[in-house]
């Protein structure tokens, strides 16, 4: 198809810091389900995958005039990428940061092998950037809306490794998109690059703020400007990913469920909560479970940290 053979033409290209080649991923995903482990659940399909996390209530053109900016020039020190660890399961559910966020991502129900190392096998997903599809997981990259790099220049340069490494695995952070647009993008801000749809500008720009805000990175005078630009196509919807129907309300936090429950593996380990299953404790409180005790349904010890008997406090 179209996507693969750009994304085969583009593999040795740099992709600044903003996602992972489709080429690696295709290595990871394409594989068919294991024959000795588990069969593979489905994950429920997806309304309102992650935008931003910025203050509730608070609307977007608000919060941009709380972007702190900075036109200094950027450290004198070499941006390194494997110093910022992605991919990791940092909600211990047994799926990498970038499954989660295919799982998340896909429009309809992802069939995910929990098997041994977690893969997803099936899905459909939208980029929302430019609008192209696919149903192979393998030909989408996962974008870092907040390049890895800008982040780096914005302040994360402060740094240290724990704090990188959670910033390269939020999922606020993560969009599936097509390999095209994700290696086009590198590592710009909003003035030198914008989504080829236009009608992705207003969720694009509420996300970017939204992240940069949360982790108290800087701006520049022209990002301020771009970001505010974009922000002025919003309409009464407010931000929307288009061909996701994800929005957010208010510029905060998703209306609905990202991660919504999906029936518990087969002997989960640790569960003793039924036949309730959070993927991670966003999703817990996405669905207004959390906190969740010893007992109740959902509660397994993945989720609860402390080991006190309360998962996601």
């Amino acid at each position: 198809m179209l996507v693969a053979v750009i994304a085969l033409a583009l593999a040795g290209t740099a992709c600044g810091g903003s996602g992972t080649s489709a080429g690696s991923a295709t290595t990871t995903t394409s594989a068919a389900p294991s024959t000795t482990g588990a069969t593979p659940t489905t994950a429920p399909p997806v309304t309102q995958p992650p935008v931003g996390r910025g203050v509730p209530g608070t609307t977007p053109h608000a919060e941009l005039a709380a972007l702190q900016i900075d036109d200094r020039s950027a450290p004198d020190r070499p941006y390194v990428r494997d110093d910022w660890p992605h991919w990791a399961d940092v909600e211990g559910n047994g799926c990498d940061a970038r499954q989660d966020a295919l799982i998340a991502w896909s429009v309809v129900p992802a069939t995910v092998n929990r098997a041994g190392t977690c893969r997803v096998i099936t899905g459909s997903w939208v980029s929302p950037y430019d609008g192209i599809t696919t149903s192979a997981p393998g030909d989408f990259d996962v974008d870092h809306l907040v390049p890895l790099e800008n982040a780096f220049r914005s302040g994360g340069w402060r740094w240290d490794v724990a704090r990188r490494r959670a910033f390269a695995n939020d999922p606020s952070e993560l969009v599936v998109a097509s390999a095209t647009s994700n290696r086009t993008k590198g590592s710009d801000p909003p003035n030198q690059w914008r989504p080829p749809n236009r009608d992705s500008w207003c969720a694009y720009a509420t996300g970017w703020v939204d992240v940069k805000v949360a982790w108290g990175l800087s701006a520049t005078t022209e990002e301020r400007d771009a970001l505010g630009q974009m922000l002025d196509t919003c309409g009464p919807a407010g931000p929307v990913w288009p061909g996701t129907g994800a929005a957010v309300s208010g510029g905060g936090t998703p209306s609905g469920s990202a991660d919504a429950p999906v029936a518990a593996p087969p002997s989960a380990p640790g569960s003793s909560g039924g036949d309730v299953y959070y993927a991670n404790c966003t999703a817990a409180r996405a669905a207004g479970a959390a906190p969740i005790r010893v007992g109740q349904p959902g509660y397994r010890t993945a989720l609860d940290g402390d080991k006190d008997g309360v998962a996601c406090e």
